[in-house]
C-alpha cells in the first residue's frame, strides 16, 4: 500500500503544467514568442515535434491539439499522423479541438467549441463543428470596434490583477450594466 501511495505522488508531481510544457518542448514542440497556452495537457504529448505554434497566439482553456488519430487502428491502418501548424496572431477559443494534418493561418480566430478538421486560411474568423468561415478579421474588427466605442468598460475595476478585490457593489454594477449586452475590460 505504501508503494501505491508513493507512485500516485510521483504521477501527480510529474503532471504539473510546467513539467508538461518542458516535456513537450524537449520533445520538439515549437512555440513562438508572446504565446499563452492555458491547458498544456491538451497538446499532444505523444507527437509534440509535429506541432508548431507561432507568435502572439492564445490557446484558451480546454483546447486539444492532436498530431495523431488512432481511429485508423480500427481498420488496421495504424495510427494516422500529421502536422499541426498554427500561424501568428491566432486565438483558439475554449474547448476547441484541432485535429492532425491541419494548418491555421495568421490572424485567425477560432470560436469556442470548434473542431478544426482542415486548413483555416489567414485573416478569418471560424467557428463550428467542423469549423467553418464566419467572416474576415476586418469585418470582425469593424463590428467590435463600433461596440467598443459605445458599450461599458470595466478596465479600472476588472483588470486581471484587480478583479479579485472588487467590491460587491462593483460586481452588482457590472452585472446591471451588462443586462442589455456586452462590455469590455
Amino acid at each position: 500500500m505504501k508503494t501505491f501511495g508513493n507512485k500516485i505522488k510521483r504521477l501527480l508531481h510529474k503532471n504539473s503544467a510546467q513539467e508538461e510544457m518542458e516535456y513537450r518542448l524537449r520533445h520538439g514542440l515549437t512555440v513562438g514568442e508572446n504565446t499563452n497556452i492555458y491547458s498544456i495537457e491538451g497538446i499532444d504529448g505523444a507527437w509534440p515535434w509535429l506541432i508548431k505554434i507561432g507568435n502572439n497566439v492564445t490557446i484558451s482553456t480546454g483546447v486539444i491539439i492532436l498530431a495523431h488519430d488512432a481511429s485508423t487502428n480500427v481498420v488496421r491502418c495504424g495510427t494516422k499522423l500529421g502536422h499541426v501548424i498554427i500561424g501568428d496572431n491566432v486565438f483558439i477559443g475554449a474547448r476547441s479541438v484541432v485535429l492532425c494534418n491541419t494548418k491555421i493561418g495568421d490572424n485567425v480566430i477560432v470560436g469556442a467549441g470548434s473542431v478544426v478538421t482542415g486548413d483555416l486560411f489567414a485573416n478569418g474568423v471560424y467557428a463550428g463543428v467542423p469549423a467553418k468561415y464566419i467572416c474576415s478579421i476586418d469585418e470582425y474588427q469593424e463590428k467590435y470596434s463600433e461596440q467598443f466605442k459605445v458599450r461599458p468598460h470595466f478596465d479600472q475595476i476588472y483588470h486581471w490583477d484587480k478583479w479579485p478585490d472588487a467590491s460587491q457593489e462593483e460586481h452588482e454594477r457590472m452585472f446591471k450594466e451588462l443586462e442589455d449586452g456586452i462590455g469590455f475590460v
